[in-house]
C-alpha cells in the first residue's frame, strides 16, 4: 500500500487547482442583481430604466439633490452598472461633480462626442440613434465594415482609422482626445492598452453585451448608448417597433419538416482551410436565436461550451449532422461557399447529408456578426425557413 501524501505534497496539489477555479469564477458572466441603488452624495434616485431582455447591464437615473448647491441644476445624472462589476457615472454637460465618489466609478460627460469605437458590435446602433457624427475614431477599417453608414463615413473622412483595439494610433488619439473609448471584451487580453488610454484622460467603456443570454438583450443595448447620447426616447421607439414587429411571429408556432412535428434538426458552421468544422458552443446567441425560431440545434445535448465556437473535426460533424434538417454555413466567417459545389469540394460527405440532398442549405451575409440592430430580423428569416415560408430574407439566402 502506498503511505499517504503528506499535508505538503497535499497542498501543492491543491493549490494550482484553487487559482484554476479562482480564476475561472472571475470569468463567469454576471447577470445584474436587483440589490438597492447605489447612494451618491449630493445625488437622489429618481428610478431604474425598465428592460424586457437586457440582464448585464442597469441603469439608475438621479438628479441632484436640493441641498447638494447644484444652483438648480436639474438634468439627470444616469449610473451604468455592466455585469454587476462596472459603473460608470453620465454626468450632464456643464453639471458639478458630485463629491465623494467610489474610486471605482468612470465619469463619462454625455452627450457623448468624438468616441474612439472599437466594438463594431455598438455601430450599427448608433447608426440607428443617428448618431454617427459622435464617432470620431474606429479601431475597424473601412474594409471592414459591413454597415454602409459607417464604410461612408470612414471614405469621406469624418470617421478616422486609429488603429487596432490592441494597437492604437495613440500620438492620432492625443491629437484630438476622444472623450470616449468604447471597447470590446477583448480589450482584457490587452489591459495596458486599457490602462494607458485611461492614463491619458480618455475613459474607457467595455461593452458585454456579448454576454447576454438572450439574443434580444443584445439589441437592448440601445438604450444604454441612448442614455449615452442623450437620445433615451429614440431608443425606446427604436427596440419597441422591433420587438412589435417580432412577437406575432414568436407567439406564432412553426411548421416543421417533421411528419411528426417535431422541430428541425439545423447546424449552424463553417469549414477552416484545413478542413475542420467549426460549430457554435450550445449557449451562443446564434443558438439561442434557432431555438427562438423553433428549431433545435443539433449540438444542444452533446456539445456543452460557453465558448461561442468548438472545432471538431468533418467525421464528428458527419456523425452528428448528416440526418440534419437545414443546414447554414456561416459566410460571415468564411465566404467561400455560393453553391452546393463549392460545398462539396469542402469535403465529399457532403454529397450525403440529408440536407443537402433535399435542397435545404442555407448561407449568411458578411453582415451578420455586425448586425445588432438586426436580431430580430435574423429570428424572421430562421422562422421563416423552418417554415417553409415563402418571403424576402435578410440575411439567409439559399445555396444551389
Amino acid at each position: 500500500m502506498n503511505p499517504r501524501p503528506s499535508a505538503f505534497i497535499r497542498i501543492r496539489i491543491f493549490l494550482p487547482l484553487f487559482f484554476f477555479l479562482l480564476i475561472l469564477s472571475s470569468c463567469t458572466k454576471s447577470s445584474i442583481k436587483n440589490d438597492a441603488p447605489l447612494e451618491i452624495e449630493g445625488l437622489t434616485f429618481e428610478k431604474s430604466l425598465p428592460l424586457k431582455y437586457a440582464k448585464i447591464f442597469r441603469i439608475d437615473e438621479y438628479r441632484p439633490a436640493e441641498s447638494s448647491g447644484s444652483d438648480g441644476y436639474s438634468e439627470l445624472f444616469r449610473l451604468i452598472t455592466v455585469a454587476d462589476s462596472d459603473r460608470y457615472l453620465l454626468i450632464p454637460e456643464k453639471a458639478p461633480l458630485p463629491k465623494n465618489l467610489p474610486p471605482e466609478i468612470i465619469l463619462i460627460q454625455y452627450p457623448v462626442k468624438k468616441t474612439y469605437l472599437c466594438a463594431s458590435s455598438a455601430m450599427a446602433l448608433w447608426v440607428r440613434l443617428d448618431s454617427l457624427d459622435a464617432i470620431r475614431f474606429s479601431a475597424i477599417q473601412k474594409k471592414d465594415w459591413y454597415i454602409e453608414e459607417a464604410a461612408r463615413a470612414m471614405e469621406e473622412k469624418k470617421i478616422l482609422y486609429a488603429g487596432k483595439y490592441n494597437a492604437p494610433d495613440f500620438e492620432l488619439l492625443l491629437k484630438e482626445k476622444p472623450s470616449l473609448a468604447v471597447e470590446s471584451t477583448m480589450i482584457y487580453h490587452s489591459p495596458q492598452i486599457k490602462e494607458k488610454l485611461e492614463s491619458l484622460g480618455i475613459p474607457v467603456f467595455v461593452d458585454k453585451s456579448s454576454y447576454e443570454p438572450n439574443p434580444l438583450g443584445r439589441m437592448e443595448w440601445i438604450k444604454l448608448y441612448g442614455a449615452m447620447l442623450g437620445k433615451e426616447r429614440e431608443a425606446e421607439s427604436f427596440f419597441q417597433k422591433k420587438i412589435s414587429a417580432l412577437t406575432p411571429a414568436l407567439d406564432s408556432p412553426s411548421a416543421t419538416h417533421s411528419d411528426a412535428g417535431i422541430s428541425p434538426k439545423i447546424a449552424f458552421f463553417y469549414i477552416t482551410p484545413n478542413g475542420l468544422v467549426v460549430i457554435r458552443g450550445r449557449d451562443d446567441y446564434i443558438v439561442k436565436m434557432i431555438e427562438m425560431a423553433g428549431g433545435t440545434y443539433a449540438f444542444a445535448s452533446t456539445r456543452k461550451s460557453t465558448s461561442p465556437s468548438v472545432t471538431i473535426s468533418m467525421e464528428q460533424f458527419y456523425a452528428q449532422c448528416a440526418d440534419a434538417d437545414i443546414l447554414i454555413y456561416n459566410s460571415s466567417i468564411d465566404n467561400s461557399v455560393h453553391s452546393l459545389k463549392d460545398l462539396h469540394a469542402k469535403s465529399p460527405l457532403f454529397a450525403e447529408f440529408k440536407a443537402v440532398q433535399d435542397g435545404s442549405v442555407w448561407a449568411t451575409g458578411k453582415y451578420l456578426y455586425q448586425a445588432t440592430d438586426s436580431i430580430g430580423d435574423m429570428i424572421l428569416d430562421l422562422k421563416a425557413i423552418i417554415s417553409g415560408e415563402e418571403r424576402q430574407l435578410s440575411f439567409l439566402e439559399r445555396v444551389e
